[in-house]
């Protein structure tokens, strides 16, 4: 795109992973005194936290992927490391959601900031009644994303979102998410279903309405049942970094042995300290290009 440095592109959630952004856990993240008001299981040890970050981002740079950092979270924004939740890369620009979660509010200017500083236009924000948070956002094939509507997506902000994506001719399937484990209603999509290959998806059966699991089915889409504590564990939040290449989290023993059968070569990730927080691994990584 003339006049911008870079042109992301993401259509996929398995292509080769080329350019991402993400943040490390800093000294916003143990401005957190009461885990029980920002829905934490617990305190995280920053420290830890950020150990955990740098071996995922090693996984990331080790498999080619050129990683761009967000930085200088403001105090407060203590979930600034789920990068993925506030934007949403398409042809060439940035879609940056309304996050609805009050603690969370400030993270939308700090990535639109940073995709300006990188040469990336900003297409969209979501703005008026409208609540996008992209962890509802998973992409099913080149020409269709599914959506989640929960507590965090509403309509409006789908309505939003939706009109950007059909300038690229993408159809969005929308997917009402039935309650998290804890019955919040708040979860993300990616949190209850994932692809890690054309064919193949990691599904929480429980939390989406059997229409969806049929459409999968109808085109071709084998489907990984994810039992309940692992879907606790955050299993279905994988991230692949090449064809035939997953990032999962640790402790997922069925989800590991389901995806190794299948021919897909699984690397653990120990993110114990970061899934205090209830984000999955997912969510660490916003993807600017996969190819």
């Amino acid at each position: 795109m003339t006049g911008w440095d870079l042109s992301p592109s993401v259509r996929s959630e398995v292509g080769h992973l080329d350019r991402a952004l993400v943040h490390e856990p800093g000294p916003e993240f143990s401005t957190v005194v009461d885990p029980d008001a920002w829905g934490w299981d617990g305190l995280p040890r920053q420290e830890t936290a950020a150990e955990e970050h740098r071996a995922l981002v090693e996984q990331l740079e080790e498999a080619g992927v050129t990683v761009h950092r967000l930085d200088g979270a403001r105090e407060g924004l203590a979930e600034s490391l789920f990068v993925r939740d506030v934007g949403l890369a398409v042809e060439g620009g940035l879609v940056v959601g309304k996050m609805v979660e009050e603690t969370r509010h400030g993270e939308e200017r700090r990535v639109a900031e940073r995709a300006l500083d990188l040469g990336i236009p900003v297409y969209h924000t979501v703005h008026g009644p409208g609540g996008f948070e992209a962890g509802n956002v998973v992409w099913i094939d080149e020409e269709t994303v599914a959506v989640g509507r929960s507590q965090t997506t509403n309509a409006e902000g789908i309505r939003q979102v939706r009109t950007v994506l059909e300038t690229y001719d993408i159809d969005v399937v929308e997917v009402p998410i039935f309650g998290s484990t804890e019955s919040t209603g708040q979860t993300h999509l990616a949190l209850v279903f994932g692809m890690v290959a054309e064919d193949l998806a990691l599904v929480y059966p429980q939390a989406v309405p059997p229409e969806f699991l049929e459409l999968l089915h109808d085109r071709g889409i084998e489907t990984v049942k994810v039992p309940m504590r692992e879907q606790r564990n955050r299993a279905t939040s994988t991230v692949v970094v090449e064809p035939g290449r997953v990032l999962l989290p640790s402790g997922n023993p069925r989800v590991r042995e389901s995806l190794a059968e299948r021919g897909i070569d699984v690397i653990e990730l120990d993110v114990r300290e970061i899934r205090k927080t209830g984000g999955g691994l997912k969510g660490l990584v916003l993807p600017l290009e996969r190819s």
